[in-house]
Parts: structure tokens; sequence; C-alpha cells
């Protein structure tokens, strides 16, 4: 692989990898763990390469690819993206926070490799507030298909049930809260053997107060696991949706935070996606279409249902649990 045509220009780019929002700032770059056993020089070579496939982009979206180009007049493009299947790693910080930039360091502690399976271990410090989150990860390819299962293990923090991923898919684990001032931070896991877009931002808030969820069309998964479905409507909008999920229970979702109905911030929605979590299980609703009218990254709050099962409680349900909403 040819890197030295692209050493200047990522230079003279690179703080566009230090990506920072409005809504939340990244710390540091995104971290590469090979599930293979590649070479240290060679792991090198493909990590300057995929960043340098993340800051050409993110330069590009701002016009800066301008001044890409070799002495000569040619313009450099971006290297093939590497192949093999891995784990990234992101750390965010809900909010712009350059202390946390400046504090945190995380990294992998070592990497377990044998037949089927890789356990990586993984540290984040934070050196101003005094603490060292530690948290293992095992990774096993399922034969067969471009899937993943996925299981966390020794770390005090929270972590979801094993779950089964499909290439590029990832979880968002919640590391730490400020209790001042309520920031969380994030880290965000993606596995996989094609190319894997890092995020541009954390989830917030719809700003719109008669916001409503969309859903058309949908099928869930629970735990990485396909949902048969009942009899869903083509599709619906309402401000708060009704969502049964098999074994699991009834769940309320939603734009707002409705605090004082026992909401909680439970996960985020982008683009056709919602994904939430709550009591260690992750949800995941795929639909047609956009379930939100904007083209950002939303939070989704969530609490559990005590209403009844369905007629038939094998299988999931998506319904309106708000008279205002339209179906169609």
């Amino acid at each position: 692989m040819k890197l030295a045509g692209f050493i200047p220009v990522l230079l003279a780019i690179s703080a566009l990898a230090q990506s920072s929002t409005p809504h939340g700032t990244r710390i540091g770059q995104v971290q590469t763990a090979y599930l293979e056993d590649v070479p240290p020089a060679i792991a090198t070579a493909l990590d300057i390469s995929d960043r340098f496939r993340e800051i050409f982009e993110a330069a590009r979206s701002t016009g800066a690819t301008r001044g890409a180009v070799t002495p000569d007049g040619r313009v450099l493009t971006p290297p093939a993206a590497s192949k093999g299947p891995r784990a990234e790693f992101e750390t965010w910080v809900e909010q712009m926070s350059r202390d946390y930039a400046e504090s945190v360091v995380s990294g992998v502690t070592s990497i377990e490799r044998e037949a089927g399976k890789v356990t990586i271990h993984r540290f984040v410090r934070d050196n101003f507030r005094h603490t060292n989150l530690t948290y293992t990860m095992t990774f096993e390819p399922i034969p067969g298909t471009d899937t993943f299962r996925v299981a966390f293990s020794d770390s005090p923090v929270p972590y979801p049930v094993p779950q089964i991923l499909r290439d590029g898919e990832g979880i968002a684990l919640n590391l730490a809260a400020d209790a001042q001032t309520g920031r969380k931070m994030i880290d965000y896991i993606r596995v996989g053997a094609g190319t894997m877009k890092p995020r541009q931002e954390v989830a917030r808030d719809v700003y719109a107060e008669d916001a409503e969820l969309t859903i058309t069309q949908p099928r869930l998964r629970a735990n990485g696991v396909e949902q048969q479905a009942g009899s869903l409507p083509a599709a619906l909008s309402a401000p708060m949706v009704s969502v049964f999920v098999p074994g699991q229970g009834r769940y309320l979702l939603s734009f707002k935070p409705r605090a004082g109905q026992g909401f909680e911030k439970a996960g985020e929605v982008a683009e056709n996606s919602l994904v939430f979590s709550l009591a260690g299980n992750i949800f995941r609703i795929d639909c047609a279409d956009r379930i939100a009218t904007g083209s950002g990254t939303y939070n989704i709050y969530a609490r559990r249902d005590s209403a009844t099962d369905p007629p038939d409680p094998t299988r999931f349900m998506v319904g309106a649990a708000e008279t205002q909403s339209t179906q169609r």
C-alpha cells in the first residue's frame, strides 16, 4: 500500500478528523482492533488509510479538498478501504466539551484470539475526573453469515445482554455521566468487514413541539434476533408509538422527554432506523421510509408500558399510543 503521497495532505487537513458539533465532541480518532492477526506494521498502514478516507470525506463536504493535489497538479483520491473483520471504537461526549477532549485517554490493552472468537480488553480513562473505566468484549463471527455475536463482561458499566450484529452495525455503551452538567460520555462500537462510516454527531432532541414518529413497514430485531410481525398498519404517524416485543412486553416511544410520565432517554433515530435499549435489551426497528422529518440523529425516549398483551403474544406489534395520530 502506497501512502507517502498522501501524508502531506493528511497533515494539512488533520484538524478535520476531530469531529466536533454543537451537540457533542468526539475524543480523538476512531480506534480499530482487528479480529484477525494482522502484523502491526500492516495494521498501522490500514489505520492511516481508513483515517485518510474519513478526513477526505469530511474535507470534501466542506470544499477543503481543493488543496488535496500533488505538486504536479494531480488530484489525490483516498485509497481503497481496508478489508477484514474488525471492531471500531469512538468515544464521544455530549455537548461541546474541550476539557473532556484534553483529559480523556482510551485504547485497547490486549486482544486474545482463538478459534472462532476474539476477546478485546478496552479502557477509557478520564484524568481530570479520576475515573478509569474498563470492559471486555468478545466477538464471534457466525459461520456462513455476515453477522457477529457480541458480548460484554468484566465492567462496572451497565452493559447490554449478548447481541447479534450485522456487518457494520454498532452498540452505544454509556460510560459515565457528569452529575453537575448532565454530559454523558459514550463509546460507540461497530463491528464488520466492509467499509464502516464514522459517526458525524451524537443524537440531539427534536426541537418541534409536535414532532411525530413515522413508522412505515417496520421490521423489528430484539438483541439482533428478527421478530415475526403481526398485523401492522402500512404506515402510522404519532407523537407516541407503542411497540410490543414478544417475550419482553410493550414499550412506549417518543421524541419528547416526557419525564413526568416516566420516560427516559433510551436510544436514537437516524434516517430509516430506530434503536432503543432498556434493561440491557437492545431493540432495532428498520422502516421503509424516514422515521423523523429532519435529517439529523435524534434522541428517543422510552418507558415500559403496563398495557395487556395483544391477542397473539408471539408476534411484534406497532401502534399509535395517542388518539391524535393519523394512519393511512
